[in-house]
């Protein structure tokens, strides 16, 4: 299986987060990703390549998935936070304030607070002078993994990349994600062919950056497995099923439910998945899904035999 992992992915490396209400030093690391790369050059189970693509065809694939508001925003922040005041550098930006139910989201405020806060969901996610350079690596990864498949180049890719995506809305950054890589490479099998699209998303979290995206749509099914919504981060998601033209669908097993239940959950995933047969299928790997998270509170893991 081929595999394109994001050369700039240490460009983003966040000093603090917020986290239940003080400053703490940022869970996600460059070195997640740099442990997984050494497995697999130490392994050779495949090939492995940086991504090759060209800027305008990237930024056209960006364009498809994210709102330009939102990507003019990502790109420029961090010039504009220097810009407010140079010891800025020495400091990550994070949102702190965001528009509530009732209040208008269609303006773009002048204040760069306000801004950061219309594109934002929460205060977790530092945003870095590397943070765009890295995530448009990352993109640009996972485009071109599932531009390969469709081309039939190879029967499956694997983009290696961080940061992660499937927090990241068309329009929002949170949960350390700010591209959605899963959105862009669904869009890109669509792009090369693809009558139907499924994503299996089994990280911890729910994946609502993704189920968000294609919501209303009927060609790219959403599926989601993650921890009880009522204790687990994003904490707020959409409904399990209403009238939609969508097939958005999130499967969430019981915190305190057995391993057992947890591999029923999967495979009901599983065959929701390949209902109606989609010819290809996009899974998120966030690699949170593990028998004790650092942020979460169940027992969401599988005994590393099964893993």
């Amino acid at each position: 299986m081929l595999t394109i992992h994001n050369p700039d992915h240490h460009l983003h490396q966040g000093r603090h987060e917020m986290f239940r209400g003080r400053l703490v030093p940022c869970h996600e690391t460059p070195q997640r990703l740099d442990h997984v790369l050494a497995e697999l050059q130490r392994r050779a189970l495949a090939p492995l390549r940086t991504p090759t693509g060209d800027d305008d065809a990237l930024d056209a694939a960006l364009a498809q998935i994210h709102d330009p508001r939102y990507l003019h925003f990502i790109e420029h922040a961090w010039n504009e936070w220097i810009a407010l005041d140079v010891s800025n550098a020495e400091r990550d930006a994070l949102p702190s304030v965001w528009p509530a139910p009732g209040m208008r989201r269609d303006l773009l405020p002048d204040n760069f607070a306000a801004r950061m806060g219309l594109f934002s969901f929460d205060a977790g996610t530092p945003l870095t002078a590397g943070s765009w350079i890295a995530a448009r690596a990352g993109a640009a990864c996972a485009v071109e993994a599932a531009r390969e498949v469709s081309r039939g180049t190879v029967r499956a890719a694997f983009a290696l990349s961080r940061p992660p995506g499937h927090h990241a809305g068309r329009d929002f950054f949170g949960g350390y994600c700010f591209l959605n890589n899963a959105a862009l490479a669904v869009q890109a099998l669509r792009d090369g062919g693809a009558p139907r699209v499924a994503v299996l998303d089994v990280d911890y979290h729910h994946g609502n950056g993704t189920q968000a995206i294609f919501y209303e749509r009927a060609d790219v099914l959403t599926v989601s497995i993650h921890g009880n919504p009522m204790t687990e981060y994003p904490f707020f998601p959409r409904p399990r099923r209403r009238a939609r033209r969508g097939r958005g669908r999130r499967l969430q097993p019981e915190p305190a439910a057995a391993t057992r239940h947890r591999l029923r959950t999967l495979a009901r995933g599983l065959a929701h998945r390949t209902r109606g047969n989609p010819p290809l299928r996009c899974r998120c790997l966030g690699g949170r899904a593990r028998r004790r998270h650092v942020q979460g509170r169940s027992d969401f893991g599988l005994p590393a035999a099964q893993r």
